[in-house]
């Protein structure tokens, strides 16, 4: 009996810490993460200039939204052939042929998933390829594919090699 007396005054009297009312301590703190830029590829005159963006990453599926996004509020008289279309996705596979590049012996395909509009044009092409390979000097070539209700379309694999004619005026872009 006794002793179950002194484990009820221990346990009444605890560590004499009397509880106190909830205090404020202010906001809480708040990390403001460093903006991360990417170039992407608009129009200005039908030529591809290129243009820094905000993106959350440079992770592609980020660097490609922020392309298409960067399409709908363009300034500067700059526009996109990209109206009408949604970016879904992308997937890097690793290039199966044999490409004779010392410098760089390991190339990557980048597959580039869009879906609604219409046929995609030559600006549309160019803008997601020239885009994707400034990014990375690995990605030797780029598929894309768009998809609408009747399925996915393929638009067969692209460099930026080949839009090199549609470099705005003193603009050069990725091999």
């Amino acid at each position: 009996m006794r002793r179950t007396a002194i484990l009820l005054i221990l346990l009444v009297t605890a560590c004499g810490v009397r509880p106190t009312e909830v205090l404020d301590g202010g906001k809480a703190p708040v990390i403001s993460p460093k903006s991360t830029f990417a170039t992407v590829y608009l129009l200005r005159d039908n030529r591809l200039e290129p243009s820094r963006v905000a993106v959350a990453s440079h992770a592609m599926d980020h660097v490609m939204a922020a392309l298409f996004e960067a399409g709908t509020r363009t300034t500067g008289n700059l526009s996109t052939a990209l109206t009408g279309l949604r970016w879904q996705s992308s997937q890097l596979t690793r290039f199966s042929t044999v490409r004779n590049d010392p410098e760089n012996a390991d190339g990557f395909r980048l597959s580039l998933f869009v879906a609604g509009g219409g046929r995609l044009g030559k600006l549309a092409l160019a803008q997601m390829t020239c885009t994707a390979m400034r990014q990375r000097q690995d990605i030797w070539v780029v598929k894309i594919t768009r998809t609408d209700e009747r399925g996915p379309v393929s638009y067969g694999e692209h460099t930026c090699r080949e839009y090199w004619g549609l470099a705005a005026e003193g603009r050069q872009l990725p091999r």
